[in-house]
């Protein structure tokens, strides 16, 4: 059977994300070689961050030239890729591969560029520069990078990666739908070794910005076990979370009954696209150990649009 473009681009993608947990960078692009005009993609480490109107693409060609790709207008998309969460490296990598992306402030993720060549690129050896403009990149490779690209005689055209739903025509890829929805991220921090045995928050929010039905709570899990010496417990990060909201604030409350480190233990309020901020705001945040004793511990709020 043959398989599509856009699912040959979404295998090769889990292939590169199960294989290290911890993400990766690229040293060529998906293909390896491309026409002036083609699409390419290519890996550019973990991140919860990365945004297509925020990273720096430039595209050096055999003659010498450089070419923006972002003011171009050719930076198509940057999505984060997730492995199946039954899949072997999910669960049994190595120790620091499952661990250095919550290190960094964010789940496993392999972060995917989608860029167009431009138009009268010079055929021969070139090479893209990238920067992310980020600090939570989890590959352990400071930008900005480089990798290489052959581009080959003839004129390409950009992949629009159709796909056909149901009996209607073939249709072109949202990346958009792809991409990160607006959303504010609570952490409860990295570096105190603290570990949480329950959690309640109240989180506030102006309900004229954002109905409150279109609010969902989203929690990554981590099968991070143990650590550098010694394997340790899958159950040392579970975790349940309950929430509800009233119309006006969001109650959440979260039950680890073996302990879950700080590390480990992130929320996500997302919501659609809005005018404006819905101005998200711990009100209220009470945090106890495994023994039920309250933990001198204030959870943290990034909003993000």
């Amino acid at each position: 059977m043959r398989v599509s473009k856009t699912k040959r681009l979404i295998l090769i993608c889990f292939s590169v994300l199960v294989l290290g947990l911890n993400a990766c960078t690229s040293v060529a692009t998906f293909p390896t070689v491309a026409r002036a005009g083609d699409t390419v993609s290519v890996m550019v480490g973990g991140s919860d961050k990365a945004r297509k109107e925020t990273v720096l693409v430039t595209l050096t060609d055999f003659d010498g030239i450089q070419w923006d790709l972002q003011a171009l207008n050719k930076v198509r998309s940057v999505f984060n890729l997730r492995a199946d969460a039954k899949a072997k490296g999910t669960h049994y990598s190595k120790y620091l591969d499952l661990y250095s992306s919550w290190s960094q402030g964010h789940e496993p993720v392999q972060t995917v560029l989608v860029i167009d060549v431009p138009a009268g690129v010079a055929t021969g050896a070139a090479s893209i520069s990238i920067n992310t403009l980020v600090d939570d990149d989890s590959s352990g490779i400071s930008s900005p990078y480089t990798i290489n690209i052959d581009v080959i005689p003839g004129v390409g055209s950009a992949d629009n990666f159709l796909r056909q739903q149901f009996l209607d025509l073939p249709v072109a890829v949202d990346f958009e739908k792809l991409e990160p929805a607006s959303h504010a991220k609570i952490s409860f921090g990295i570096d105190s070794g603290i570990t949480i045995g329950a959690a309640s928050l109240v989180v506030d929010f102006d309900e004229l910005v954002v109905a409150p039905g279109d609010i969902n709570v989203y929690a990554p899990e981590s099968t991070v076990r143990g650590s550098f010496v010694e394997t340790g417990s899958f159950g040392e990060t579970q975790r349940m979370v309950y929430w509800r909201q009233d119309g006006q604030q969001l109650f959440i409350d979260i039950v680890a009954p073996q302990g879950i480190y700080q590390t480990f233990l992130q929320l996500f309020i997302i919501h659609p696209d809005v005018a404006g901020s819905p101005n998200f705001n711990i009100t209220s945040s009470t945090v106890y150990d495994t023994s039920g004793n309250e933990i001198l511990l204030i959870p943290g709020l990034e909003y993000f649009q």
